[in-house]
């Protein structure tokens, strides 16, 4: 088995984690001392580092109230009216998925620590190999925890591997520490994860648990490299960013992504999954694609809500037929509709297939494998937002029911009131699985190895190093797709060009449909430093429920977007630029589709988020927030 498998259970319903200050010190009893003296014992340690809280992604992954789920944060998705305060520029150091980052990756840092200082006194009592693989594990994690600190925050503060969070005097000392230069730190946590992958295993084997793997600490050394790397290409002053662009340091951090992405390939131990859809739905367990990868299970909880997805983080991705109380308010957003190449790998400001009235049609297949195609079956009943079908077929029920998925102005009453305000639902994950109780338990892919190929591609073509070897990787991803071997170039639209700039443009567009609400999105905007030109663009919805708005809305042709939007060269689609096709004031004179909401992105500052209040008010040495806040 290759993927990287973990009984993160057993600890589960102990985890307690405050928020009052920097929280260098995990509260919950398996860190305490008596908690580390057998083999099995660690290896319990080692279990509590993978509870979902601390590799957050879905709502109920943050705190009690939920909050949300990153892809939120970009241009791929949408509520219905109202942005969260990251997209309208009103973060401060009271906001909660930054303190929730901040005090958990902290704690998961202090954990490695107490982990590794403890282990220590154990060397020459402990087999060899599993007292290196315990270590390598806390080592592996920590690294990707210090680097998740950096992504979001940029200096650090770096903790001493030996600090006695236990006593007092460690405590008091841990509020005298300060932030240290973020380079620095970067290089120092790829050169750990270089020290350990030959300390772990390709794979386990016989029945025992699996952990961290040598796939993936080559595959999140390339994330990382790779993030660093194109901060260090694209952060320009000219480009909105603070000015960290160094082009000898982009290429150094660009050579060790591409190595690293490599090492990872040549261990032959991952596959791509044979079938896009199939591989997010619930049911598929243990995929080949896998690679860093955390299992969900109720029944394994520990009455841990933190361990599955329930209440919003499944009823927001649901049709309003699905029978969610309360659902779509984690939509697909007209923009990532749009991103989706047609069939024959174009734009489609640039396709001469695609029709803005049938939007799912002659597009790449990944566009039906993650938003829900209009008029097809969706958890048994026929998903159909149009304003003429005020029914549709239930296959759950046996006959027609009132299209409650429609905003349309005939269907009677406020049934339809939570419909989605875009006319799009979200398929990808999204199974019959997810229906009530409306609890799901769907693997959490924090690492694929489609990610590995376009890493590997992504960091040879910066490189300008393009050869067959990037063309194939790219290929590999893109076949896929289509259900088609990489070398049946006739059935799908290959990539054939070498030139640097258009193979860039055509890197972005894979990255955004293969990776989309994978809570990838919000780190490929921050490091290209596109933020600014993607989150600064309105919401964009169907016409209030106005008889007259929607009857012209399909008199007048405009079913379903009647204007082509620009779709630039980073796969940012732009229904406000004059150079659209048709009326660029379509939107802004609110006569059909109506703009839901105005976001604003501030760069360079929202590149970053604030260093918690309260980690402020105890840390003395910390005297500064981030830029702008």
């Amino acid at each position: 088995m290759k993927t990287l498998k973990f009984a993160i259970f057993v600890l589960a319903g102990s985890l307690m984690v405050s928020c009052s200050d920097l929280d260098l010190s995990p509260k919950d009893s398996a860190a305490s001392g008596s908690w580390f003296q057998t083999a099995e014992q660690f290896e319990l340690n080692l279990n509590a580092l993978l509870h979902h809280s601390y590799w957050p992604m879905e709502r109920n992954e943050w705190t009690s109230n939920e909050q949300t789920e990153l892809d939120m944060l970009t241009d791929d998705g949408q509520n219905r009216s109202a942005p969260g305060r990251f997209l309208i520029d009103g973060v401060d150091g009271t906001y909660p998925l930054a303190v929730r980052m901040w005090d958990i990756t902290y704690t998961g840092i202090n954990r490695c620590n107490k982990i590794i200082t403890e282990i220590k006194k154990l060397e020459g009592e402990m087999d060899p190999e599993r007292y290196n693989r315990i270590i390598a594990c806390a080592r592996f994690y920590r690294a990707c925890f210090y680097l998740r600190i950096m992504v979001h925050f940029g200096d650090p503060v770096v903790v001493p591997e030996d600090m006695d969070m236990d006593s007092e005097a460690g405590r008091q000392a841990a509020y005298e520490l300060t932030r240290s230069d973020m380079w620095t730190v970067v290089d120092d946590m790829l050169r750990e994860f270089d020290e350990i992958a030959p300390l772990l295993p390709v794979s386990y084997g016989g029945g025992e648990v699996e952990r961290a793997t040598r796939g993936a600490v080559y595959g999140m050394k390339a994330r990382y490299a790779l993030h660093f790397a194109s901060i260090r290409k694209w952060d320009t002053i000219e480009n909105g960013g603070f000015g960290d662009n160094d082009e000898a340091e982009a290429k150094r951090l660009f050579e060790q992504a591409r190595d690293a992405a490599w090492s990872c390939m040549q261990l032959n131990a991952y596959t791509l999954h044979s079938d896009f859809g199939e591989l997010f739905r619930m049911s598929t367990k243990h995929s080949p694609e896998g690679i860093f990868v955390i299992p969900r299970s109720k029944a394994l909880s520990n009455n841990s809500k933190y361990q599955y997805l329930y209440g919003g983080a499944t009823t927001a991705k649901l049709p309003r037929l699905s029978g969610a109380p309360t659902c779509t308010t984690c939509l697909p957003s007209w923009y990532l509709l749009c991103s989706f190449l047609d069939d024959q790998g174009k734009p489609i400001d640039e396709s001469e297939v695609y029709d803005p009235h049938k939007p799912f049609e002659h597009r790449d297949p990944r566009c039906t494998y993650t938003i829900v195609e209009h008029g097809t079956q969706h958890l048994g009943v026929i998903f159909d937002p149009h304003f003429d079908v005020t029914e549709v077929y239930s296959a759950r029920e046996g006959a027609m029911v009132t299209n409650n998925d429609s905003r349309s102005y005939r269907i009677a009453g406020n049934s339809n009131q939570y419909a989605s305000y875009n006319g799009l639902v979200l398929k990808k994950h999204v199974d019959e699985d997810w229906l009530s109780p409306f609890e799901a338990e769907n693997d959490k892919l924090i690492l694929r190895y489609a990610d590995v190929l376009l890493m590997y591609a992504e960091a040879k073509i910066e490189l300008n190093e393009i050869d067959d070897t990037v063309l194939n990787a790219m290929n590999q991803v893109r076949a896929r797709a289509y259900k088609v071997d990489v070398t049946a170039t006739n059935s799908y639209p290959a990539i054939t060009e070498t030139d640097q700039a258009r193979l860039r443009t055509i890197l972005r567009f894979e990255r955004r449909m293969e990776f989309a609400f994978e809570n990838l999105r919000l780190y490929d905007l921050w490091r290209w430093r596109i933020a600014e030109k993607a989150l600064n663009r309105p919401w964009i919805g169907l016409p209030k429920k106005d008889e007259k708005l929607q009857r012209a809305y399909i008199d007048d042709g405009m079913w379903f977007h009647g204007a082509v939007p620009q779709v630039d060269e980073d796969g940012c689609v732009d229904f406000m630029a004059d150079v659209a096709k048709g009326d660029p004031n379509f939107f802004r004179g609110n006569m059909y589709a109506q703009i839901l909401a105005e976001c604003k992105f501030v760069a360079p500052k929202s590149y970053l988020w604030p260093i918690p209040t309260t980690t402020m008010q105890v840390m003395k040495n910390i005297k500064e927030n981030n830029p702008g806040y």
